[in-house]
């Protein structure tokens, strides 16, 4: 869940990649800008502060690299550049990075929000899309003693009287929050009446639906699954097609309840603008290395992360159609 400095309530009305040869890619034609491609040790930009889900994608990332020597002779570090939902960042790999093929970025759907948000003159459109690599699925929560026993309980109670259902969970125009969006609009709903509250952290965040502040909460399922496995909170519904399991029990999906549509929190890995198409498809297959190596899929199944590889223009296609998506619903959210 990604967090805004403080809580409030609103109604509505990379990854910087030095690369080298001896990753085991085959020979490509085509030269770089780096000379004797690649030839620099590994900078892993993240674009967001130490301790969120980019940080730990990057530093998980980052340990495969070295456990498994795909770039032997280099090392690799993490670089956080902060600010504006990750706006500051990017701005750098596309502007003082531009035309280096060393250079990648994390990013993910968070970003696409944020960027609205700050009117951002540069997008993710304005990167190289390497490879989508991650996505975490959002979970709908209630209290145990809630009145609410299915999500659509959750919708009746939305359409009959929006004002009365207060949605708790990280920053305004997040994944959590266009989770609340996705769901209404898909019910029939009008998203721009939904009451959602931010919080600065997952601690608030628990305490607000335990105590009943808010009706639903929503986020990743490890924010919540202690209080879930406790037996003092319940799920409604997960935002994925994949089933997810809490002490051997399925969970039951938003499509399995019969609201057609699907939120993940996917991750990304990106390039600067106007690189060559060369080391554009070696940096593929570099990526394509580590996402196959066994160490990478242990640390995906520890961390909850579903498998969501796709590279090159089936991953520019699709952070073009997510970012399309979210930018239309949080218009309907009225937030931008």
């Amino acid at each position: 869940m990604s967090r805004p400095v403080t809580r409030r309530a609103f109604v509505a009305g990379g990854l910087s990649l030095s690369f080298l040869a001896t990753t085991g890619c085959a020979a490509l034609e085509g030269g770089s800008v780096a000379g004797d491609f690649p030839s620099r040790n590994v900078e892993i930009m993240v674009p967001a502060a130490p301790g969120g889900g980019w940080d730990l994608t990057a530093r998980q990332f980052q340990h495969v690299v070295q456990e498994d020597d795909f770039l032997p002779g280099r090392s690799t570090s993490v670089v956080n550049v902060t600010g504006a939902g990750g706006a500051v960042g990017i701005s750098k790999l596309v502007t003082k990075n531009r035309k280096d093929p060393h250079t990648l970025m994390i990013t993910g759907l968070v970003m696409v929000g944020a960027l609205t948000l700050n009117q951002s003159k540069i997008t993710i459109s304005d990167t190289t899309p390497i490879a989508t690599i991650t996505a975490e699925q959002e979970v709908f929560v209630v209290k145990a003693d809630s009145p609410l026993k299915s999500l659509k309980d959750l919708v009746d109670k939305y359409q009959a009287d929006p004002a009365s259902v207060s949605w708790g969970g990280g920053t305004i125009g997040g994944t959590d929050h266009i989770a609340a969006g996705v769901l209404v609009k898909t019910a029939g709903g009008d998203p721009s009446k939904v009451k959602y509250i931010s919080y600065s952290g997952g601690g608030e965040a628990t305490a607000a639906i335990l105590s009943g502040d808010v009706t639903v909460g929503i986020s990743g399922l490890s924010e919540f699954e202690e209080q879930i496995t406790a037996g003092k909170m319940r799920v409604l519904a997960t935002t994925g097609t994949e089933p997810m399991t809490v002490d051997g029990k399925q969970l039951p999906t938003l499509k399995s309840q019969g609201y057609d549509t699907e939120v993940l929190n996917w991750r990304a890995i990106v390039a600067p603008p106007d690189i060559p198409e060369a080391d554009r498809q070696r940096l593929i297959e570099f990526v394509t290395k580590v996402n196959s190596s066994p160490e990478w899929d242990e640390i995906r199944k520890k961390q909850g992360w579903t498998d969501f590889f796709q590279t090159g223009d089936q991953a520019k296609k699709f952070i073009a159609d997510e970012t399309t998506r979210v930018e239309g619903l949080l218009k309907e959210l009225g937030i931008v």
